[in-house]
């Protein structure tokens, strides 16, 4: 065989090699993202720190007998005050017809304010910052 023969077959190899990778699928994608496995329990952070994000699961009471007073209590039975605006929005939405409780996952984090004096009672205030219901 001679070079310019040569030179062609080592250019026809690397342009099908070249085409086969481009077709041949990449690595797998990655199966969906399963949501965050519910926390056993919330812990307390210290006075006015924000506490870690965790997610938690149980039942809440959007509407309670103070406006602005949603309660949780968890799978292990934990009192939690749901606070923030995804509390407020789902509290609204209770005056429009909504569900005044639902099974939920909740992931937030706690915050436990220098002030907390609160018509609300007992649980410590989480800051919902998403909330997704649970089907059984």
């Amino acid at each position: 065989m001679n070079a310019r023969a040569l030179g062609a077959a080592v250019a026809g190899i690397a342009f099908v090699t070249m085409a086969l990778a481009a077709c041949s699928p990449g690595s797998p994608s990655p199966p969906p993202s399963r949501p965050p496995a519910p926390a056993a329990s919330v812990n307390t952070p210290p006075p006015d720190q924000r506490g870690p994000e965790v997610t938690v699961e149980g039942t809440v009471a959007w509407r309670t007998e103070h406006v602005g007073c949603a309660e949780m209590v968890t799978t292990t039975g934990q009192r939690l005050r749901i606070t923030g605006q995804m509390a407020t929005d789902r509290e609204r939405a209770v005056f429009g017809g909504a569900a005044p409780s639902e099974q939920v996952r909740i992931t937030g984090y706690a915050f436990l304010p220098l002030n907390s004096a609160t018509p609300c009672g007992a649980g410590l205030p989480f800051v919902a910052e998403k909330v997704e219901p649970v089907h059984q």
